[in-house]
């Protein structure tokens, strides 16, 4: 008997349905996170991914410039009450808390070169069906209009 055939099937499915699944944790990010950028707000990096409840998940974000960043999170629904907890490479706390269905926006003071850990734990599943949702980190940062003239050097 041929094994091939149905392999390469099976194969072709989990293929689509994982090229689907990042399908579709792009479009959440964009319309939860990317449509809450301000005027002068630009993303410096964003990260998705699909977890399910009762998972955890940790996002290094790279840091390349001192200054003031907003660190966005926003998690599906179906994940329940989300925590997260903020860390800088050297183990310092910079922020956490508790989310549910919603986009959170942390401000946070960085120094150049000084990476955050993004710890993300989901609440656990009640029943033997343990739903999947998307999450989505991103960092913003500020970018002056360099029209305006009253900008001191």
């Amino acid at each position: 008997m041929n094994y091939t055939t149905p392999s390469i099937l099976m194969l072709s499915a989990l293929l689509i349905g994982a090229i689907d699944g990042s399908a579709q944790c792009r479009k959440f990010s964009k319309q939860r996170v990317i449509s809450t950028l301000q005027a002068d707000q630009v993303i410096d990096q964003i990260t998705a991914g699909t977890m399910g409840r009762g998972e955890s998940a940790a996002a290094l974000i790279e840091v390349e410039a001192s200054g003031e960043v907003d660190l966005i999170i926003s998690t599906h629904p179906d994940l329940g009450e989300v925590s997260f907890n903020v860390v800088n490479t050297s183990g310092g706390k910079i922020a956490d808390g508790i989310i549910r269905d919603q986009v959170t926006r942390i401000p946070i003071s960085v120094e150049a070169d000084s990476d955050l850990i993004v710890h993300i734990q989901s609440e656990s599943a009640t029943g033997a069906y343990t739903p999947l949702g998307c999450v989505s980190m991103a960092t913003t940062k500020v970018i002056p209009n360099e029209m305006d003239i009253l900008i001191n050097d």
